[in-house]
C-alpha cells in the first residue's frame, strides 16, 4: 500500500472507536434520561446518577485506537 493510505487508515480507525466510545456515552445519557421521566422505572423516584463507560469497558474502542495508532505510526517512518 502507498504511505498515505496507511495514514488514512489509521485516521478512520482512530476516529471510529471515537465514535463508538461517543455513542456509548450518548446511549448512557438517553437511559438514564428515561429513568427520571419514569419510563423505565414505573414511575417510582429514584436517585441514580449516570454511570457513563469508562474507557476500558468496551474492547473495540481499545482495539480500534491501538490498531490506529500503530497503522498511523507505520504510515508516518515507512519510506517510499
Amino acid at each position: 500500500m502507498v504511505n498515505h493510505a496507511y495514514k488514512v487508515l489509521g485516521t478512520i480507525f482512530m476516529i471510529s472507536s471515537g465514535l463508538i466510545y461517543t455513542i456509548e456515552r450518548c446511549v448512557a445519557n438517553i437511559s438514564y434520561s428515561f429513568i427520571l421521566a419514569g419510563y423505565a422505572s414505573h414511575g417510582t423516584n429514584t436517585d441514580f446518577k449516570p454511570e457513563y463507560p469508562s474507557f476500558n469497558d468496551n474492547f473495540f474502542v481499545l482495539f480500534f485506537l491501538i490498531i490506529g495508532i500503530l497503522i498511523f505510526a507505520y504510515g508516518l517512518i515507512k519510506k517510499h
